[in-house]
């Protein structure tokens, strides 16, 4: 196992982002420069993003969003375009953009806020030409659904409407193969649309206007309820890890679980590794590799620690894997570390977009406070 860097402590209490977002910044070049890392304030309720140059370590602040909604746990996923000039993300039911020019300069602007009544889903998307986003929003306090999709111009504000459900549509995401295809997730509450065993969607202005699933999770060897899709760059696929058998949860895995790749065009779904354990996943830009959280034997979001009793730092202990998506090797771990109740604070993997690095988010079991971790890929695979 190779040693991880830490680029913050627990008492910053920062995070990374939601895997198939990128957090990192390359120079001119391709090659890894910075880290985007979100900050968690509680006293008041803030959340801020900070720019952590890797050569140094220094860091510095992006811009700083105040009055959360949930004053609580005030966090934002994000999405950085990989050469730094701009930053989508969504707080207190806005989606906003942030400009970074060449000198450094911030603007920071709300681009679109959903219809009265409404509220966000968390996750915003950054187009690859970085002018434009998908956001999705849903009635206020029915995330079930209906849900709707919009783009949004990043230049204009102006939202066009791509899809709407009757059922929770989430994790929009555009596959940088082509991308045309924009992948998500159907999670749907409702018993007979199968919950997670019909999660995995995709659609095309041509192929699938409105929406197909990808694969049938019904069918072939078994039940497979799969999550935490993420689409490809080099493929028009995402990857998706399909749930434990033995773990206690309402959507038992008949068939293999582990780390699947799932294409739209009808080819059978790869099992790509068999495990047990797995919870997120992330795939290189080169194709060539992946990376999940593995873990916890007791996953705190299943089972929370009451408060009189003892805090048992095993049961949320994991680790962080890597992958390879050709069979070269067998899975490597690059990190331990600790699972948290809540989002942000779970270990949520993403490769920087040369492939070098992979930052991660680590929990302190006692305090419930996050920290930044990174590895070198490059180091591990030696």
């Amino acid at each position: 196992m190779v040693s991880p860097r830490y680029l913050t402590s627990f008492e910053q209490y920062r995070y990374f982002t939601y895997p198939h977002l990128n957090g990192f910044v390359t120079d001119e070049h391709g090659v890894t420069t910075g880290v985007v890392v979100g900050q968690i304030d509680l006293d008041p309720a803030e959340m801020s993003l900070h720019v952590i140059d890797l050569p140094s370590g220094a860091a510095r602040e992006v811009c700083r969003f105040t009055n959360p909604i949930d004053a609580t746990n005030p966090y934002s996923w994000y999405d950085v375009a990989t050469d730094g000039s701009r930053i989508v993300t969504m707080f207190s039911n806005e989606v906003i953009c942030i400009d970074i020019d060449a000198g450094g300069a911030v603007t920071t602007r709300p681009v679109f806020t959903p219809p009265a009544n409404h509220e966000l889903s968390v996750i915003v998307t950054l187009h690859p030409a970085f002018d434009r986003c998908l956001a999705s929003y849903y009635p206020r306090g029915k995330k079930t659904g209906p849900s709707v999709l919009v783009e949004i111009d990043l230049t204009t504000g102006e939202a066009t409407q791509l899809l709407d459900s009757a059922t929770e549509l989430a994790h929009f995401q555009y596959c940088e193969a082509d991308p045309d295809w924009i992948g998500f997730a159907n999670q749907s509450r409702f018993k007979h649309n199968y919950g997670p065993y019909n999660r995995l969607w995709a659609m095309h202005p041509v192929h699938a206007p409105r929406g197909m699933k990808i694969w049938d999770q019904i069918a072939g060897d078994g039940i497979v309820p799969t999550g935490h899709e993420a689409w490809a760059f080099h493929d028009v696929s995402c990857i998706t890890v399909a749930a434990d058998t033995t773990r206690p949860s309402n959507t038992p895995c008949e068939g293999t679980p582990g780390l699947w790749q799932i294409w739209p065009d009808g080819r059978e779904p790869r099992l790509i590794v068999e495990a047990a354990d797995y919870n997120h996943a992330s795939i290189s830009r080169q194709g060539d590799l992946a990376v999940v959280d593995a873990g916890p034997l007791r996953p705190p979001w299943l089972f929370p620690t009451s408060p009189e009793d003892p805090i048992d730092p095993a049961a949320s202990a994991g680790r962080i894997e890597l992958v390879s998506m050709t069979g070269e090797f067998a899975p490597i771990a690059l990190a331990e570390m600790h699972f948290g109740d809540v989002h942000p604070r779970h270990g949520h993997p993403g490769f920087s977009p040369d492939g070098a690095f992979v930052a991660f988010t680590d929990t302190d079991p006692f305090t419930q406070r996050s920290r930044v971790g990174l590895a070198d890929v490059r180091s591990a695979r030696r």
